[in-house]
């Protein structure tokens, strides 16, 4: 008779575990990402860096470079948490487009470290464009499965793949890494609004 009343209480009480922690990986992410993007923008706007490729010829090319390996991190690690709030609600797209996001920013962390240990930029072949545009496919897809979850406003999740692509590995401009700062603090304030509430749940 008590077998089923207890169960339940500890498989409420994991699920609510496991969303805190999933929250928990979020915040760090998001800190992450805005530390790492405000280095990012400062390299870029107040520092002389080599252009056209080739061997390194300053010191802030290894922090441009070795930069973009803790914004993947912090890529990587924000969709997943994110994905584990929503409680697979954002369904196959969602995990769709964690998994897209995941194998980009790691063949990107891996090209960008082996530009920072060789000091040399390493271009093998389209491959830094290709990836990079797969990051976007993975937040688009992560966007549209999210769309009707409710976790994120609708017009977050519309702009989140152009911030993203264009504030971390194809800015063209110093500054624009902020952009994404500013929407990381944003999505700072909402999750911790609105998972909150799911995680006492």
């Amino acid at each position: 008779m008590n077998a089923l009343p207890t169960a339940a209480p500890g498989r409420v009480t994991g699920n609510v575990a496991t969303r805190r922690s999933a929250l928990a990986w979020a915040r760090a992410a998001i800190g992450l990402g805005i530390a790492s993007s405000i280095v990012y923008a400062a390299v870029g706007v107040f520092t002389t860096t080599t252009s056209g490729g080739g061997a390194f010829q300053h010191t802030a090319d290894y922090w441009y470079t070795g930069v973009g390996i803790p914004i993947a991190l912090a890529g990587i690690t924000l969709l997943a948490a994110v994905h584990v709030l929503q409680r697979g609600r954002d369904r196959r797209l969602g995990v769709a487009g964690v998994v897209v996001n995941t194998l980009a920013l790691a063949v990107l962390a891996v090209q960008l470290l082996a530009s920072v240990v060789t000091g040399v930029e390493q271009q093998w072949g389209p491959s830094y464009v290709l990836a990079t545009a797969a990051t976007f496919v993975g937040h688009a897809l992560f966007s549209a499965g999210s769309w009707k979850v409710g976790l994120l406003p609708k017009w977050m999740l519309g702009v989140w793949p152009v911030v993203w692509v264009i504030g971390t590995f194809a800015a063209i401009a110093g500054a624009l890494p902020l952009l994404l700062v500013a929407f990381y603090i944003v999505l700072a304030i909402l999750l911790t609004r609105r998972a909150d509430v799911e995680t006492t749940a």
